[in-house]
């Protein structure tokens, strides 16, 4: 049978010795480092928990500045093209009228020298009518001979222009 001596009674002894040694050298310092570590690790998930909202509100802050950006940019570039078509409009409005102008100036020009050449042709003209005239009555075409014959010319001009 089982024999139940001091020997036994020995190591019963030294086995709650040495727990009680154990418990207070090992296991008390151990559960508090776990119980400390534990406690480092939830609040770092909180702190963890904490900045993941406030990146996430960041970055919804960020996602509603560069819609409002592209928004700006996209008014600034329509702004841009709307003026640059009004100041096209305005340069080409601008070079008809001048070239109107000159065309108009130009024709009046033109309209003046043939007027002044119809005039310079009608004289010469008359110079010659009269001289032809005289030289058949035989004589020397006088100013007064001169005037009528420019009379009569552009006489016969004007109601030829009508």
């Amino acid at each position: 049978m089982l024999n139940f001596g001091v020997t036994f009674l020995f190591t019963i002894v030294n086995f709650f010795v040495l727990f009680l040694v154990l418990k207070k050298l090992l296991f008390k310092p151990v559960t508090s480092f776990m119980d400390a570590r534990a406690k480092k690790i939830k609040d770092s998930l909180g702190e963890a928990s904490i900045m993941r909202a406030q990146a996430e509100e960041k970055a919804a802050r960020y996602e509603a500045l560069m819609a409002g950006a592209d928004a700006e940019a996209g008014r600034i570039v329509k702004e841009g093209e709307d003026r640059a078509k009004e100041e096209a409009k305005a340069l080409i409005d601008k070079a008809n009228a001048e070239a109107a102008l000159a065309r108009r100036r130009g024709e009046e020009a033109a309209e003046l020298e043939r007027v002044k050449a119809l005039q310079a042709l009608a004289n010469d003209i008359a110079s010659l009518a009269s001289e032809v005239a005289g030289k058949l009555v035989g004589r020397a075409a006088e100013a007064e001979d001169k005037r009528s014959a420019e009379r009569l010319v552009q006489e016969l001009g004007a109601s030829r222009a009508r």
